[in-house]
């Protein structure tokens, strides 16, 4: 009788504890299914958008908009501009010779491939705002440009996204997991 009255009582704690667990479970698929919807009302249309990319008609729109924009700004500028300020603006910081220059990725600062090999084997950080340089490689240098340069904006429009989609996939691919660990402590 005695061993009766205990697996009665303990096949009681036993239906609680299975209510309380399926409670528990019933809470976690409700947060979990509220968080995907959360993910993708923000960032699947901006994925469908890079997916299937911009037509040929709103990029002929976008490319009119644009040169006519930045042209007139451009002709603006360079009335204003004298000779004198157009050669500052292409000679090197640091040598002061007119050489083609590279573009440092984190700060935007300029100066010619030669200065920057010659810096960088004496320092780690940017010439000018001494910004850390540590995690730069020659690969990510920017090569500056300006509008006698680019002969083709197509093709360096076309060139910019092929590099922002390889950048995309370099990407950590990141899951969040924050939300579940209260809730899958008995998995450990």
């Amino acid at each position: 009788m005695y061993i009766n009255s205990g697996s009665s009582s303990m096949g009681r704690s036993f239906k609680e504890s299975l209510k309380l667990l399926e409670a528990d479970i019933h809470h976690a698929n409700t947060l979990a299914s509220d968080f995907p919807r959360e993910y993708d009302a923000v960032i699947y249309p901006s994925l469908l958008q890079l997916e299937k990319g911009v037509t040929d008609v709103e990029d002929k729109k976008q490319k009119v908009v644009c040169m006519e924009r930045y042209r007139k700004r451009d002709d603006e500028e360079h009335k204003q501009s004298s000779d004198i300020d157009i050669e500052r603006e292409e000679e090197c910081g640091i040598c002061m010779e007119m050489n083609s220059k590279i573009v440092l990725p984190n700060c935007n600062h300029a100066m010619c491939l030669k200065c920057y090999h010659e810096w960088r084997a004496r320092s780690q950080s940017c010439p000018f705002c001494r910004d850390s340089l540590k995690r730069v490689n020659s690969g990510d240098l920017w090569v500056f440009t300006d509008n006698r340069d680019i002969v083709d904006m197509e093709t360096v429009t076309r060139e910019n996204l092929r590099r922002l989609f390889m950048y995309i996939d370099k990407l950590p691919l990141i899951i969040p997991d924050s939300l579940f660990d209260p809730y899958d402590s008995h998995l450990r």
